[in-house]
């Protein structure tokens, strides 16, 4: 047997298990792909800014605040705060914008979101108690 046979069976079958791995693990209803992916960045980002842990690990929902500024370019885009506040849990963190401040105290985050099929962005300031929402836009598609 070649050595090139041996890495494509041991592959093959190495993807194979994969697969079923990945195929058992995302029908399960404990939804134990994500808790076993919640240590990457973006989503220990949105955690921070929607939850709050205690001790125990118990998660609490953290109180999402907008200040006027946020509040008007609401009203104008004709979004609810609600629509902002779940669209914020699917969020995307873009770590390598300018406005994103993670050294900083409070940390600040520009973090992209969509609803109804439009992608808007939001800039949240995270306080241990409260998530405070200073600004949000439209991304101008170009």
């Amino acid at each position: 047997m070649t050595k090139g046979r041996r890495f494509f069976i041991f592959f093959s079958s190495a993807g194979i298990m994969s697969a079923f791995l990945l195929f058992t693990l995302s029908v399960r209803k404990d939804k134990p792909l994500e808790k076993y992916l919640s240590w990457l960045p973006n989503s220990k980002v949105i955690s921070m800014l929607t939850e709050i842990r205690n001790a125990q690990n118990k998660t609490y929902p953290k109180r999402i605040e907008f200040v006027d500024s946020a509040l008007t370019a609401l009203n104008a885009l004709e979004l609810t705060e609600l629509e902002v506040k779940h669209a914020l849990r699917d969020g995307d963190v873009e770590f390598m914008h300018d406005l994103t401040k993670a050294r900083e105290k409070p940390k600040q985050y520009y973090v992209l979101i969509e609803i109804n099929d439009y992608e808007y962005y939001i800039v949240a300031l995270s306080y241990i108690g409260r998530t405070e929402i200073f600004q949000l836009g439209k991304i101008d598609e170009d």
